[in-house]
């Protein structure tokens, strides 16, 4: 896994038309940025995805694991950012990022950052959408009713805004190179 970003902008194996990164030593995680940005900010979210999954979940793990981000004018309730767990085929987990498109570099990082702590609560099972009616979870083995719930004392929330200050020194530096990068065109 990646020690430091550094790592992870300067390795030429990075990238790939197809957005497939593979890591220093071979081993392979799919993320695909699909929205109206810019090459360069596809590029930097997908490898900001990439990374943060190395933070925070195992090298096995990570490469079991395909991300769609998908950049949208407008999410349900003015969220900034939305993960769904898509479908379990052959050995690989899908999972989409949603990232409201119209937000800044700094926001746009900041929300994957969270949402990604959301996949990894997905991908190790702590986090269950029941898919019953009503707005129902299952968070390490309890049933919680989103609805009876205020969002900022869901257990999952907390974990994945704890994990999301974690990462605000890397935002920092993601944000300044993506910046670079952009008034370089």
């Amino acid at each position: 896994m990646y020690k430091s970003l550094d790592q992870v902008f300067t390795n030429p194996m990075l990238f790939s038309k197809t957005h497939k990164y593979e890591y220093p030593r071979g081993e392979l995680m799919y993320v695909e940025v699909i929205g109206n940005r810019s090459k360069i900010l596809k590029d930097t979210l997908a490898r900001a995805a990439e990374y943060y999954c190395s933070k925070l979940m195992s090298k096995r793990m990570c490469e079991s694991i395909e991300i769609y981000v998908i950049l949208k004018k407008k999410l349900e309730n003015d969220f900034a950012g939305y993960c769904s767990y898509l479908d379990h085929h052959k050995g690989v987990r899908q999972f989409e990022i949603e990232l409201a498109k119209n937000a800044t570099v700094r926001d746009l990082l900041s929300s994957l950052a969270h949402e990604v702590v959301h996949l990894k609560q997905f991908a190790t099972g702590e986090l269950k959408d029941t898919m019953q009616p009503g707005n129902i979870s299952v968070w390490q083995g309890q049933k919680i009713n989103e609805d009876k719930v205020d969002y900022w004392d869901l257990p999952f929330e907390i974990e994945a805004y704890r994990s999301e200050e974690h990462t605000s020194e890397l935002q920092s530096r993601l944000h300044l190179v993506c910046r670079l990068l952009l008034e370089k065109k």
